[in-house]
Formats: structure tokens, C-alpha cells, sequence
């Protein structure tokens, strides 16, 4: 029987509260200490929507990330926050990171972005998706795509997370389904390599969203990960052969519309996934980024997870 989890699988979007609290922290009219006071009552209020949820992983939020890369172009030297651009086909918006010289992970500053409390699962942005959203004014060395660079220094990055690294990595990957590499992606497998080298006791998962997973599959399939997500939305055509020892994750709350979904609509379309790919497990949760929502529609929509879990339980 196959096993289900819930839980969220992207950045948590900020309060209103949080949202005035950080421009005006910008324009310098509250103290830093009455910023720090919001963020901390946000992350309260966000953990405490997951514990009256009932949801199976809880990430406690990630609203003091501005993006999905800013930690890693404020801790890594050689990279800096570069222009303001697009994120995807979205009215969200990121600081392209822009590399002059490889990166270098490593120095343990990564425990301090993320959220307090349990750390059952970390979530960082994967290394294809990284590297293809970002500039490099060098020449990478032959052999070192920039991918397999951004890989390492993740790798050391989440590795160096104390007391422990992360028990659970979910890897953000819209990438690979909005634009697969060319070829048979060798580079993103040596990636993945040197990933799950540098974590040898973390569980890793990719998610892909923004695009068809049918077409990322054979290329997931590939990864040494414990398990791959699709986005529900997007993906139309389920095929390929199962995903053998591997959890399934779905994107079921499209967070593109603050309408609710239809339990037994969405558990009927994760069915067919189900019986297309044959995980071992589902890992439930709304198809990235969440934040492109209200915090208040963002929690009405998590509150189905359980139903849609007890649903396909049945």
C-alpha cells in the first residue's frame, strides 16, 4: 500500500504584517530589533497554520529568504545579488546571482537562514536550476560545468549545517522541466553525484516545477535521489516506466489561483500518476512557490492536504 505524507514544499508567503515590517525596516523607520520582532511573530504564525494543519513535514516558513538564492550570494565569496529579474513566467522577482570565480560552500553560515525548530527538511534551490539562472564572468575549468561547481557548493553548504546536516533536502528544480538539458543531461547526473556524495545520510528529493515532469522523467530517473516531484497542473501525460525505489511528490495546490481545489478531482488525476509511475511513496504539497499567494489563501489552500491524503488513503 502505498504510503502518503504531506507537506510544504516552498517558501512560505509573509504576512502583511511582515510585509510592512520589512519596508519599513528598508526605509529605516522601525528598528532592526522591531524587524527581527516581526519576522519572529510571522515564523510563529506560520508554524503554528502547520501544527493546526496537521501536516506530516514542516518547514517553519523560509520568509527571511528574499529570494531563492540570496543566502548563498551573501555567504559565498567570488558570487554577489546582480540584477533584479524575472523568476520564470511569474510577477515574482529574484537578484541574479553572478559568479566571478567558482564557488566555494563550506563555511556553516547556512544554519543561520534557516528556520528555527525541527529541521526535518531543508529547502535550497537545485544545482541546475541555480546555474542556469545565473551569470558567470569566468571561464569554468574543462571537466567543471558550471552546474557540477554550483553542486560542490551546495553540497559543502548543507553539509556544514550544525548540529547535523539536514535529515530531508528537497531540491527546487523547475529547470528541468521548463527547459531540460540538451543531450542526455550527464552534467546534472555528475551533479546529483557529488551531492549525494557530500550528504551521504541526508534523503534528498528533487522537485520540478513550470513544465511537463513527463519530460523531465527520464532524466529523474537517473539521480541518485530518494524521490522526484512533479507539478499535477502541468503535467498532462504520465509515461515512462516506474520510478522503482523512489517517493513521487505532486504539486496539488496551484498556487497560480487561490481557489481551492476539488479533493476528488485532484485525487482522481494523482491516481493516474500513481499508476503510470509506481513510487513507493507520495509526498503531497502545493506546487511551487507558494509565495506568488496571500498568506491567508496560502494556509486555506494547505488545509486540503490532509483531506486529499485521507481521500486516496481510501
Amino acid at each position: 500500500m502505498i504510503a502518503y505524507r504531506t507537506g510544504v514544499t516552498c517558501a512560505f508567503p509573509r504576512t502583511e504584517a511582515l510585509i510592512r515590517a520589512t519596508r519599513d525596516l528598508d526605509r529605516q523607520r522601525i528598528s532592526p530589533a522591531d524587524g527581527e520582532a516581526a519576522f519572529r511573530t510571522a515564523e510563529a504564525e506560520v508554524r503554528a497554520a502547520e501544527e493546526r494543519i496537521g501536516l506530516d513535514v514542516r518547514t517553519h516558513g523560509y520568509l527571511r529568504w528574499q529570494d531563492p538564492f540570496r543566502p548563498f550570494t551573501t555567504l559565498w565569496e567570488g558570487v554577489s545579488a546582480g540584477p533584479l529579474t524575472r523568476f520564470f513566467e511569474t510577477n515574482a522577482f529574484y537578484r541574479r546571482p553572478v559568479f566571478t570565480r567558482p564557488p566555494v560552500g563550506g563555511g556553516g553560515g547556512l544554519a543561520s537562514w534557516l528556520p528555527d525548530g525541527p529541521r526535518t527538511r531543508a529547502i535550497v534551490p537545485g544545482p541546475f536550476t541555480f546555474a542556469s539562472l545565473s551569470a558567470f564572468e569566468y571561464a569554468p575549468a574543462a571537466g567543471r560545468p558550471p552546474v557540477v561547481e554550483v553542486a560542490e557548493a551546495l553540497g559543502a553548504e548543507l553539509a556544514s549545517v550544525r548540529p547535523a546536516p539536514p535529515a530531508e533536502v528537497e531540491f527546487l528544480e523547475p529547470m528541468l522541466a521548463y527547459a531540460p538539458p540538451n543531450g542526455d543531461g550527464a552534467d546534472v547526473v555528475e551533479a546529483y553525484r557529488r551531492l549525494a556524495h557530500a550528504l551521504p545520510r541526508s534523503r534528498s528529493l528533487v522537485w520540478t516545477y513550470f513544465g511537463d515532469g513527463s519530460r523531465a522523467m527520464p532524466l529523474l530517473r537517473k539521480l541518485p535521489v530518494a524521490g522526484v516531484g512533479v507539478d499535477l497542473f502541468d503535467t498532462t501525460a504520465p509515461r515512462g516506466a516506474p520510478l522503482g525505489e523512489r517517493e513521487l511528490g505532486i504539486g496539488c495546490l496551484d498556487s497560480r489561483t487561490s481557489l481551492p481545489e476539488d479533493v476528488d478531482g485532484v485525487a482522481a488525476r494523482i491516481r493516474e500518476l500513481e499508476k503510470a509511475w509506481s513510487p513507493t511513496g507520495v509526498a503531497l504539497g502545493p506546487s511551487p512557490p507558494l509565495d506568488l499567494l496571500p498568506f491567508d489563501a496560502a494556509v486555506a489552500k494547505l488545509a486540503v492536504l490532509p483531506h486529499l491524503a485521507e481521500a486516496l488513503r481510501r
